[in-house]
């Protein structure tokens, strides 16, 4: 009896140890699969941001006139899509996957690298070499749009990127031949990694200067002041009557008072939330987050409303550039004027509820960083010889002046152009004093707006 109480229990601990071994090797198998599975997916994330850059790189480089700047496209391409090799060397693929799209980046990082030397030596770019570049693009936008599908649908049916490689190895066995076109195909465009708003992104280092120009000198506000500021700011509506309180303090690039504002009699938790700065009692932003009804205000009515908005607030003149759409709102980008120039660097950001026509945002930090009286210069280029300066295969509009930053601290006074080659869209800045090409940008036309790249 007692031998066999003894191998009862010598079989239980057996058991219990096996059990043990067993759940902490699953254990171990689970958090190697989970690292694995984030490590890949970052590599393909990356792979497919940079791979978008390529495309989006060599459009610019198919029209950009001036050889400077065509040199400074051609190797940010050549270093783009040496990342974009890297990140895929990363993934789990075998060359049946990833040897065309592997071999694709290294020729068009090579073709790149060879060409912007050919300009640098004094070279032009014939014919024969721009045809080359179109080819490339074409391929590059293939090859995007497939990375996109392929996130598209890791997201859509909702599994690690572990089990998609195994998937994909699966498909391998199966069918080596077709897999390039049957994985990078078959699923929708899930990937699009949407721009920021025009002249938020591409021009946007002069917002970190440390010094807000349009506080200079002004003295400092305390609380109770700062509340004035919201309610003389904040968009009233049907003539309510309105509280404000702050309720604490920033300490951001703009220090300032955090105040919310009430309307009295309002339903309970709706309220308007601002920083007012410290310095100067300058509104940095503002956001009122009701909810937003059923659309019966225009965008053209809406773009009138938040001018007058800002007129009404000592902004100035301001000129509405570009706008996005946002279900029920839009949000416009607001640049200041001076003697006819739109200064995008003094950039005002206006939010306009499409219900009401009432203003539910802003965002002045642009403005606030940047904006003065300016010394500018006097156009040395007339624009007819700024627009002989751009690629004679765009069909080119346009050509207003505006004062463009470039870099933290410089600014450049340039003619603005639109330009169009096939199905896409540019705008080209020719610096007004020296007939220079300064900047290429992608316009990219979405339901809710224009976007930039």
């Amino acid at each position: 009896m007692r031998k066999w109480i003894l191998a009862a229990v010598i079989g239980l601990l057996a058991l219990a140890a096996a059990g043990s071994w067993g759940y902490s090797q699953y254990t171990a198998n689970r958090k190697l699969e989970n690292y694995l599975s984030n490590k890949y997916q970052r590599a393909f994330y990356d792979l497919a941001s940079q791979t978008q850059s390529v495309e989006v790189l060599l459009s610019k480089s198919m029209i950009a006139s001036d050889p400077r700047l065509d040199s400074a496209l051609l190797m940010d391409i050549r270093q783009q899509a040496a990342f974009a090799q890297s990140n895929l060397g990363q993934l789990p693929l075998n060359d049946a996957l990833a040897g065309r799209t592997a071999k694709f980046l290294s020729q068009v990082g090579d073709y790149a690298d060879s060409l912007a030397r050919q300009i640098n030596q004094g070279e032009a770019i014939d014919t024969k070499h721009w045809d080359t570049l179109n080819s490339l693009y074409q391929q590059a936008a293939a090859l995007n749009s497939e990375l996109q599908g392929m996130q598209a649908g890791m997201a859509q049916n909702n599994f690690y990127f572990g089990e998609m490689v195994r998937q994909v190895r699966g498909k391998l066995q199966k069918n080596p031949d077709d897999l390039a076109t049957t994985d990078f195909q078959s699923m929708d465009k899930q990937m699009q990694r949407y721009p920021a708003l025009i002249y938020d992104g591409p021009y946007s280092e002069h917002l970190e200067r440390t010094e807000p120009r349009d506080l200079s000198g002004q003295g400092d506000v305390d609380a109770p002041e700062a509340e004035q500021r919201a309610l003389a700011f904040i968009d009233k509506q049907d003539g309510a009557d309105y509280q404000a309180r702050v309720t604490g303090t920033t300490n951001g690039r703009i220090p300032a008072h955090r105040v919310e504002v009430t309307r009295v009699g309002g339903p309970d938790g709706a309220a308007t939330v601002l920083d007012v700065s410290r310095q100067g009692g300058k509104v940095i932003w503002m956001m009122n987050s009701r909810p937003v009804g059923g659309q019966t205000v225009s965008i053209e009515e809406a773009r009138r409303k938040a001018l007058q908005f800002l007129a009404g607030r000592g902004f100035g003149e301001m000129r509405s550039t570009y706008f996005q759409q946002h279900g029920n709102s839009v949000t416009f980008n607001c640049a200041a004027l001076q003697n006819g120039v739109t200064l995008y660097p003094d950039l005002v950001k206006v939010t306009v509820a499409l219900d009401s026509g009432e203003v539910t945002g802003t965002e002045t930090s642009g403005y606030l960083m940047s904006h003065r009286q300016r010394p500018l210069p006097e156009a040395a280029v007339s624009r007819e010889r700024a627009r002989a300066a751009i690629n004679p295969r765009l069909n080119v509009s346009g050509g207003e002046l505006v004062l463009i930053p470039v870099g933290v601290s410089d600014e450049k006074l340039a003619y603005e152009f639109h330009g169009k080659l096939g199905e896409d869209s540019y705008l080209i800045y020719i610096n007004a004093v020296t007939g220079r090409e300064e900047n290429v940008l992608k316009l990219i036309e979405t339901p809710g707006g224009t976007l930039t790249m």
